[in-house]
């Protein structure tokens, strides 16, 4: 079992794509302490999307765990902040400072 897991959905994080990033987060946070989810490809994201990361972020927290989000897009940090998320998550400008980051903290 290795310390990171990246995510990455590939399509906009809403009620559409929830099932299939549900099931992706439910898999890394299980076998892996940090997760990233790397947002590069999700240009939007909805309130099922909002609450999935929630969700997820609260699971990898009682596992002693991490979820953290890379390279999130202008929309997606703006929804963060509107709903005052931003300081739930930790946010990386792209994948490898999150990446630097999970590995200065393991």
């Amino acid at each position: 079992m290795t310390d990171t897991a990246v995510v990455t959905p590939l399509t906009d994080v809403d009620a559409a794509a929830a099932e299939l990033l549900r099931e992706a987060l439910a898999s890394a946070i299980r076998d892996h302490r940090h997760v990233i989810v790397d947002m590069h490809a999700a240009g939007t994201i909805d309130s099922a999307g909002l609450s999935l990361l929630v969700r997820a972020h609260r699971e990898a927290k009682s596992r002693g765990g991490t979820l953290s989000l890379a390279a999130p897009s202008r929309y997606v940090v703006t929804v963060l902040h509107t709903m005052h998320l931003h300081q739930v998550f930790a946010l990386y400008p792209d994948l490898e400072a999150a990446l630097t980051a999970d590995a200065v903290d393991a």
